[in-house]
């Protein structure tokens, strides 16, 4: 791989003229004045995709970083789901309960007999010690800014007074309204309110999911559907007027949809913006991406983190265990440590992520205390370190291949701030592109605020630690460095935007795009773009005029490569001056090896899942979507033992890159600790260590998660291309697989 940036000579100068645009507004607390000349200014929402696509993330929801969820309902009675050969959600117990090949169809027959019905635990759900208050309390004390309650998960039982079912809980069970007093409760609470609820439903007479109506899992035999009205439409008579009355009675700030199904969403959200926006004082709401209709303020990869900073907003939600719902199952080393909690969270934030950290009380409303503990956890460190989060955007990278222990950034108006996941020990090594001027400031949180010493040389920060070491903060788990310049009140963003891969010596354009997330303006800046020895660039340099709060403004540069290039990796490198600080930012593209040699060529891999699923062509078909009931993702027997999938490209080619592109709706993080192995031979073994053992076999092997894509350097010869994980249990499953080389002649 080579970096050979080299400095230009500032021969030509290009300005550009920026129009200033409006800064967006901040909707805490606006005046009623203020509110209703925004409301009246802004159109009505319409039910179309056109309209509703203009509504997004509002900004409390970006500040915010941290919510809860909570999974409560009859399935908290069972408390079941099996810790391993099946779905570890206990919310998913009647589900599983139907399926005879899963652990909870004979675990129920076991436990309960196989005449009890699930309908059976929404009369023995007894909430008696439910209080909202102490839910609310642990909310607040774990730092949450929002929570979002399950209002009717996939069973149908719905946990307010609805009028279109009696299969509630005001009708049955408990018989109360809980949604209205959890709600009536966050009254007094700095919290903002959410809801979640289930589009489809399982075993609706009128549009189940998985069927028209329950039946007896073991029998047969049709069952009630107890508390059903009839309908003619599912949708019309009962989803959406169920969806209208939660926006109408408990007027919720964020509305989380999941499961999408039919559904009648583009006018449930019309209704719902415009019903916040056409009030004396307006509020902003969001939606997430599960409605079915294709329209949202944010994704929400479930048990899965973006592998890289992703601009558009997300959510991340997952439980401390490994179910949603309470699973009596679980103990406490199936739970997130506090110090994987933490790290997880600050590694979500610095990638554009909130978290929604799920919490699954007990049948009776008591959250267990292994939860509430790792809760209090992240609100303790949160105490300390919360200004690193909250109101924080991303900064330019959220990891650093140079630092000596993982860290991650992020940025608020004149601060940069990076959180070591670990103690660094004497001191803490940073890559050499921090915006640091000679009288920059360092200081640690949750320390006595003195600043640290801090040198560079040698491509890189070096900042000495405290004395004291890790005893000098208040802070565990995680540590924040603050990193400010006098007269800087802004921290700009810097990304560099190249080709991945293009043909030998053609022209290409890079992008330098600048960008002021902070509150106040930021200077005149001056961009260069430093480029590969015998390279030219045009032009020069060039300068953007003050940048309004905000504002984001793109500078292009016309690259000549070198008439000698040979094929390879090559690096360039942006410089952005703003006031007294400098941005550097790099880019690389793979230039003579364009030509995807995979695509459409023969797949196979160790099984199938579930005998005929999981096509191995589906990896080199060209779909990246990577969400599976999209037929883009290929997959393994579950379990299976070192699985492998592999590619033949049928003859040797020299290949410059391979590119994996991982599952994105849910299960990524199986894709870690994987190998990469390129051969001109065919692969003889099933093992790894049979793999390792082949003569002539080139090994690449990857501890982290895949990203969409992990791109990976080669520069060898093969024909065989293999992608094999080192667990003894873990199925594995790929949705691309692209294999760049010389285009043949």
């Amino acid at each position: 791989m080579r970096k050979t940036p080299i400095s230009i000579a500032f021969t030509a100068l290009v300005t550009l003229s920026l129009a200033t645009p409006v800064a967006a507004a901040n909707p805490s607390a606006p005046t009623l004045t203020t509110s209703q000349a925004q409301a009246s200014a802004e159109p009505d929402y319409e039910p179309t995709p056109e309209s509703l696509n203009r509504h997004q993330a509002p900004r409390w929801f970006d500040d915010a970083k941290l919510g809860f969820f909570i999974h409560w309902g009859p399935y908290s009675v069972p408390a079941f789901a099996p810790k391993s050969g099946g779905r570890a959600y206990a919310e998913w117990y009647w589900s599983e309960m139907n399926k005879q090949t899963a652990p909870t169809y004979r675990h129920h027959a076991d436990t309960y007999g196989k005449d009890v019905p699930y309908d059976r635990f929404i009369e023995q759900w007894k909430p008696d010690k439910f209080k909202p208050q102490d839910w609310l309390d642990l909310f607040v004390e774990g730092g949450a800014k929002y929570f979002v309650q399950v209002s009717k998960h996939h069973d149908g039982v719905a946990l307010w007074d609805t009028a279109t079912t009696d299969r509630s809980t005001v009708a049955l069970g408990p018989h109360r309204d809980l949604v209205r007093e959890l709600f009536d409760a966050a009254e007094d609470y700095p919290l903002k309110k959410g809801l979640y609820y289930s589009l489809p439903e399982w075993y609706h007479p009128a549009g189940g999911r998985e069927r028209n109506g329950p039946i007896n899992p073991y029998t047969r035999e049709p069952i009630p559907y107890t508390g059903y009205k009839p309908v003619n439409s599912y949708v019309m008579d009962h989803q959406y007027p169920q969806m209208r009355e939660l926006v109408d009675r408990f007027d919720p700030d964020i509305f989380w949809c999941d499961l999408n199904g039919p559904n009648n969403s583009n006018e449930l959200m019309a209704y719902y913006f415009n019903r916040a926006k056409n009030r004396p004082n307006p509020k902003d709401v969001t939606v997430n991406n599960r409605c079915g209709n294709g329209i949202s303020d944010f994704t929400t990869p479930e048990y899965r983190v973006e592998a890289d900073i992703n601009p558009q907003k997300w959510e991340a939600t997952r439980g401390l265990g490994k179910s949603f719902g309470y699973n009596a199952e679980e103990g406490p080393d199936d739970y997130l440590s506090a110090d994987e909690l933490i790290d997880g969270f600050v590694d979500i934030v610095s990638k554009n992520g909130n978290l929604l950290l799920n919490l699954g009380p007990k049948a009776d409303g008591t959250i267990p205390e292994v939860q509430a503990e790792r809760v209090r956890a992240l609100g303790a460190w949160l105490k300390t370190n919360g200004e690193a989060i909250y109101g924080t955007t991303y900064w330019n990278h959220a990891e650093d291949a140079r630092s000596n222990v993982p860290v991650r950034y992020t940025v608020k108006d004149d601060a940069l701030y990076v959180t070591a996941l670990q103690w660094p020990g004497t001191e803490l090594t940073l890559s050499d592109d921090l915006p640091l001027a000679n009288n920059s400031t360092i200081t640690l949180l949750g320390s006595n605020g003195e600043a640290l010493p801090w040198r560079k040389s040698d491509g890189a920060v070096t900042i000495s630690m405290p004395g004291d070491g890790a005893s000098a903060t208040a802070s565990t788990h995680a540590y924040t460095f603050k990193i400010t310049t006098p007269q800087v009140r802004q921290v700009v963003r810097t990304k560099l935007d190249v080709p991945k891969n293009t043909e030998l010596g053609l022209p290409f354009t890079a992008k330098l795009t600048v960008t002021n997330p902070s509150s106040t303006t930021a200077p005149d800046g001056r961009l260069a773009l430093q480029v590969p020895p015998g390279w030219s660039v045009t032009p020069e340099r060039a300068v953007v005029e003050e940048l309004p709060a905000g504002a984001s403004r793109t500078v292009e540069f016309q690259v000549q490569p070198a008439a000698n290039a040979e094929p390879d990796r090559y690096t360039l490198s942006a410089s952005a001056s703003f006031g007294r600080t400098t941005y550097q930012v790099h880019s690389s593209l793979l230039m003579g090896f364009d030509y995807n040699l995979a695509l459409g060529k023969p797949a196979s891999q160790k099984s199938l899942y579930q005998g005929s699923n999981g096509n191995p062509g589906r990896a080199v078909d060209g779909n990246t979507n990577g969400v599976w009931s999209g037929g883009s993702v290929t997959h393994t027997a579950q379990p299976e033992s070192e699985a492998w999938w592999q590619v033949d490209l049928q003859q040797s080619y020299r290949i410059g890159e391979i590119a994996l592109w991982n599952r994105t709706d849910c299960c990524s993080t199986r894709l870690s600790n994987y190998y990469v192995f390129v051969s001109d031979t065919p692969f003889t073994s099933d093992s790894v260590a049979g793999t390792l053992a082949q003569p002539g076999v080139r090994a690449f092997y990857h501890p982290e998660t895949a990203a969409s894509p992990t791109r990976i350097p080669v520069g060898a010869a093969g024909r065989y291309v293999r992608v094999q994980l080192t667990s003894a249990s873990d199925p594995l499953s790929l949705a691309e697989v692209e294999v760049f080389g010389r285009r043949p002649s």
